[in-house]
């Protein structure tokens, strides 16, 4: 698979934020479980792929940060609103 940028902080909270039908401030840093299936299958619509998650790595996504770290190795890029220093 071609490495793909991963979403921004910014477009994940979007997506959060039209899940559950709130304004993006409201939209909280920890991610719940149907939060995380709901962006695990908006991220395979949008990159027309098929993400293979761990129990490991599926574990480690319950904030936003770390939901991007995950989504960036999974996609084969960095995320691109945080340099890999700061991970």
């Amino acid at each position: 698979m071609t490495a793909q940028a991963p979403p921004t902080k910014d477009e994940l909270v979007e997506l959060l934020a039209s899940y559950g039908d709130r304004p993006p401030g409201d939209v909280p840093d920890r991610v719940d479980s149907l939060e995380l299936a709901w962006i695990i299958h908006s991220m395979e619509e949008r990159y027309d792929v098929e993400l293979d998650l761990d129990d490991v790595q599926l574990a480690r996504m319950v904030t936003l940060d770390s939901v991007l770290d995950v989504l960036a190795s999974a996609l084969g890029g960095e995320p691109h609103d945080r340099p890999a220093a700061h991970r």
